[in-house]
């Protein structure tokens, strides 16, 4: 009989974590899925640096999606770890304690256009490559520490838009002709090359179907912005985790349902639901 096995892959803010960082309404589900051995991966368009913190915090050492799909870190202590060492495909490359594949558009290339773009055309935006540590620390309201973590960035750039719609969309063509796109996500615009969450999702699915080809995998994607639609269509079960004032993302398929409650507490209820079928 084939064994079935959930892989969760998850956001971050507004939906594994709430909105002042905390995530312990979400611990429940996170120590069942332990239990039971199932993978937890972060796909957030958080930092490499910044998740690294939460999995050390969590004991986790499954692979680490950052940058919105940009890059994927497999820890060397994974049992993942050898598929990237003996890849033929040359795509894994040693960065410290991981194998890392980016095959995105680097964060200089994108900030070399959205820059020349800004001044030759007076658009009004501003991101974190503008920004002091403080500056971004007063735009997130994350810590002194994490703020600077945040700032360490290699395939993207999250900006705030202060012009018009108008001249968003002229700033958005212009950047396109350069194979740049935009994500909006819960708070920023981030901007970077054609790789999405999806592009993490499928990634992480075809690390552990290797790994484990007699399992029979299905995958389960939590978000809560928009960012999250390319992952949570393409995964088999998604769950849209509603913000206070409502959910962000329509229900667009019928594999895909909301959340009872906002940020970590549904996140939490969402996931023990699932885990009772598995």
């Amino acid at each position: 009989m084939t064994p079935h096995k959930l892989l969760i892959v998850t956001d971050i803010d507004a939906c594994f974590m709430d909105e002042n960082y905390r995530y312990e309404d979400a611990m429940e589900a996170v120590q069942a899925l332990q239990r039971k051995g199932y993978p937890l991966v972060f796909n957030s368009s958080k930092t490499l640096a910044e998740l690294q913190d939460l999995t050390r915090e969590l004991n986790l050492d499954t692979p680490i999606i950052a940058e919105n799909g940009g890059i994927i870190a497999v820890p060397k202590n994974s049992e993942l770890a050898e598929l990237c060492q003996s890849s033929t495909e040359k795509t894994w490359q040693e960065m410290g304690s991981y194998w890392i594949s980016n095959t995105a558009l680097s964060r200089s290339a994108i900030l070399k256009v959205a820059h020349e773009l800004r001044s030759e055309h007076q658009f009004a935006f501003q991101g974190f490559a503008d920004w002091a540590v403080s500056d971004v620390m007063t735009h997130t309201g994350l810590s002194e520490e994490k703020a600077t973590l945040a700032k360490d960035r290699h395939v993207s750039e999250p900006i705030l838009w202060q012009d018009t719609q108008e001249r968003w969309q002229d700033f958005y063509e212009l950047m396109q002709k350069h194979q740049i796109r935009a994500l909006h996500g819960g708070r920023f615009i981030h901007l970077m090359s054609c790789c999405d969450k999806s592009d993490g999702l499928k990634a992480a699915r075809s690390l552990y179907q290797k790994f484990d080809p007699k399992t029979d995998w299905t995958t389960m994607a939590l978000g809560d912005s928009p960012n999250d639609l390319s992952m949570l269509e393409h995964a088999d079960i998604a769950i849209i985790v509603p913000h206070p004032e409502g959910p962000r993302i329509p229900l667009q398929s019928s594999h895909m349902t909301y959340a009872c409650y906002p940020a970590s507490k549904g996140w939490n209820l969402a996931v023990l639901d699932r885990l009772q079928q598995f």
